[in-house]
């Protein structure tokens, strides 16, 4: 059965203490979410602090998922201190997130630097996304990794990126499919038509095609019942994460009925 996650994502010009008491207030009821998505970024960071609040809640029983950091995503830069700083930073978040055992860790794909061909980009980027997956690997963390929007020139935003990818080095690394981003390339269909049995994790929310706009389900172009029935068809039990800003609890009580085989 499919887990439902809620991103913070809607709460993020607000304080920690806010999103506490959010996820407090919503422990139980029939719109709460199954899990919330941590995003380990900003105020919001898995410090030693937050991180104990976080295990409080926990023993209230919530679970989660969690989202790595968001900015920090120069892992293949030239410079050797900037790289190594990105790395780090990834696998300090990593081994933070394992004392929350979350069902899924989603991370960004690498930024594409300045002065480097693209072939070279993607070989670099191959190396660290397999000393990513052995690191997660070695600390008992299940990884994936989402594919971007095109232009904001990220590798691992295509279809065919993706099957390149498995094809060159036979990597266990799964995905995390990002429906909003995919739909600002037009590639919505094609990457669940092509790629269903490497996806892990879906990012749901909407947009109408030209920015990331994170709008509810149905406030965008999307064909949700496209996406959820070729997923339901290839048997896809992963998590459902909701990144929506914008009427989030509506569209939790809404992917539900979708999952049951609901229409719009």
């Amino acid at each position: 059965m499919n887990v439902i996650s809620l991103s913070i994502l809607y709460m993020w010009s607000k304080p920690f203490k806010s999103v506490i008491e959010e996820l407090s207030r919503n422990i139980d009821g029939p719109k709460r979410p199954d899990a919330w998505d941590l995003i380990d970024d900003g105020e919001y960071t898995l410090s030693n602090k937050n991180l104990k609040e976080y295990r409080q809640l926990e023993k209230s029983g919530l679970r989660f998922t969690v989202h790595g950091p968001l900015f920090s995503t120069k892992y293949i830069d030239p410079d050797e201190e900037t790289r190594r700083s990105c790395v780090d930073r990834l696998k300090n978040s990593m081994y933070n997130a394992v004392e929350l055992s979350p069902l899924a860790y989603v991370f960004h794909p690498a930024a594409i630097p300045k002065g480097l061909s693209r072939g070279e980009a993607e070989a670099r980027h191959r190396e660290f996304l397999e000393m990513a997956y052995d690191y997660s690997r070695s600390i008992g963390l299940n990884v994936y990794v989402e594919n971007h929007i095109t232009k904001l020139e990220h590798l691992l935003t295509t279809p065919d990126e993706f099957l390149e990818l498995y094809r060159g080095i036979g990597l266990g690394l799964r995905m995390a499919f990002d429906a909003g981003h995919a739909n600002i390339g037009g590639v919505t269909k094609a990457f669940v038509d092509s790629l269903c049995d490497r996806i892990g994790v879906v990012h749901v929310h909407d947009n109408r095609g030209s920015d990331d706009e994170h709008l509810k389900i149905g406030d965008g172009n999307i064909d949700w019942r496209y996406v959820v029935g070729r997923l339901n068809g290839h048997g896809f039990d992963g998590p459902y994460v909701i990144e929506s800003v914008n009427g989030v609890f509506e569209t939790v009580v809404f992917l539900r009925h979708l999952l049951k085989g609901g229409r719009f």
